[in-house]
């Protein structure tokens, strides 16, 4: 079967985000270690911890005992969480390195090798499905499928819990992906992989059109401390702190969440 330059154009980006979670596993690790020490402690753990609460608002919603199924689970943060909460959690991770420090981290927890596309699960299984900064990587054809497949294991009136890259965030990261791409020249790899942009209106009708009954969206992280962060994040973990009250109020305002860094959609079957 010979492949169309369409469909080696996904079989690339898809094999470029694998690589580059391969090689970003002890990395996360990191992260979450300082993350855990500080909210402030890097852009990371900054943008993580805003994304994190409004995930916890969605654990609230839940029964103990929920089935909850992480999709590109990496080092397994988010199983641990669920777990420690009373839930149940499972995952998915392609990635070797990032799912071998998920399974040492949750051990008798289900954490298998697959990707979004093909969710090695049956239909209606869970009450919660959550993908944070997985879709991003992904081709526009690979999230389509990937929503098809989360809404097909959901469990009736289940949540999805997803962020995904804000195409006109205000810390330019639109702009300087698409200048860095052209002045490189480079094809997509582990250490120049794909980035998919979107809009609140462009996620929307992708997850209506996979079979959800509602959405709704709320941006975090506007640019100013994306901005900050990539300056000097020494200086970032001072100023952080006295900037974040304003950061957090001016995200709180509907019009501003097609400017803020991640999109955060919780989507019900």
């Amino acid at each position: 079967m010979t492949l169309t330059s369409d469909d080696q154009e996904q079989a690339a980006i898809r094999a470029s985000a694998i690589e580059r979670h391969e090689a970003d596993a002890d990395r996360f690790v990191r992260w979450y270690d300082e993350m855990a020490r500080s909210r402030f402690a890097n852009a990371f753990a900054y943008g993580r911890a805003k994304i994190d609460r409004l995930l916890d608002e969605c654990f609230k919603t839940l029964h103990p005992g929920a089935r909850i199924l992480d999709v590109g689970c990496g080092t397994g943060e988010y199983i641990q969480r669920a777990n420690e909460l009373g839930f149940s959690a499972s995952g998915i991770e392609p990635a070797e390195a990032m799912r071998k420090a998920a399974i040492e981290k949750n051990p008798g927890s289900t954490i298998l090798d697959g990707v979004a596309t093909k969710l090695p699960f049956p239909d209606g299984t869970f009450d919660l499905v959550i993908c944070i900064e997985v879709l991003r990587y992904l081709h526009s054809a690979d999230n389509r499928q990937a929503l098809r497949e989360m809404c097909r294991v959901l469990k009736p009136k289940g949540t999805m819990f997803l962020t995904m890259v804000n195409r006109y965030a205000l810390d330019g990261f639109y702009l300087n992906y698409h200048a860095r791409k052209l002045l490189s020249g480079k094809r997509v790899s582990g250490d120049a992989p794909h980035c998919e942009f979107t809009t609140p209106a462009e996620i929307d009708r992708e997850v209506l059109a996979a079979g959800f009954s509602t959405a709704a969206h709320r941006g975090v992280l506007l640019g100013p401390m994306r901005i900050l962060y990539k300056l000097s994040t020494r200086a970032a973990r001072k100023i952080a702190p006295v900037l974040e009250p304003f950061d957090d109020a001016i995200c709180s305002i509907r019009g501003t969440q097609a400017f803020a860094g991640h999109l955060v959609t919780v989507a019900k079957r």
